[in-house]
């Protein structure tokens, strides 16, 4: 577990038995590990997912709270939500279960496009649990299990003189092994400082 997310990670593990709140905005970076982490809480309290990349949010949270017993659950890139009647429905039905629900987000909540002030007030309260930036340590780590994770081998020299080069951030870092690996479709699967110093010049 790396330094920038070990708090949240750490925080998950209590909540919601020694931390009693019913929201947690689970807050980071594109491809900061939001998800995973989220799906982890999930899978240790059995929590419904709900995702707006993948699902309907609006017949889904009905079909998942209407007379279900669950009290945990996940929304995943709430942020992205744009609804603010469903998102004032959403909070209620947590609060009259007295569930507990993980969202997940790019920004925190107080900065959502959220135009109803009843809805405003209600998400201002919710904690928020940030995914730091990659340190130092961290950094290396994540590029090589990236680069791994696309079937890439790398050396400590290169991952070196790629964090060198960029910005020290999750998307910056995802945005610049997506194109490393887009260069290596179908040729040698070990990525050369030559191959890094071309694209990164």
């Amino acid at each position: 577990m790396s330094s920038c997310n070990e708090y949240a990670f750490k925080f998950l593990e209590k909540w919601p038995f020694a931390i009693r709140e019913n929201f947690v905005c689970l807050v980071g970076e594109k491809g900061s590990g939001k998800t995973h982490l989220a799906t982890m809480w999930a899978t240790r309290l059995s929590a419904d997912i709900l995702s707006l990349r993948r699902d309907n949010i609006v017949s889904g949270w009905f079909d998942l709270t209407s007379g279900s017993s669950q009290k945990f659950y996940v929304l995943d890139d709430a942020d992205e939500l744009g609804d603010d009647m469903l998102m004032f429905y959403i909070y209620n039905t947590i609060k009259s279960k007295n569930a507990f629900l993980l969202m997940t987000s790019k920004t925190y909540p107080n900065s959502w496009p959220v135009k109803l002030h009843d809805v405003k007030s209600r998400i201002s309260t919710m904690s928020v649990v940030r995914i730091q930036k990659p340190d130092e340590i961290a950094a290396p780590l994540i590029i090589e299990k990236m680069l791994q994770q696309r079937g890439l081998s790398v050396c400590g020299e290169v991952v070196q003189y790629i964090l060198n080069r960029i910005d020290r951030s999750y998307e910056s870092i995802n945005h610049w092994v997506s194109i490393i690996d887009s260069k290596l479709v179908g040729r040698k699967m070990k990525v050369s400082l030559a191959l890094v110093r071309s694209i990164l010049r």
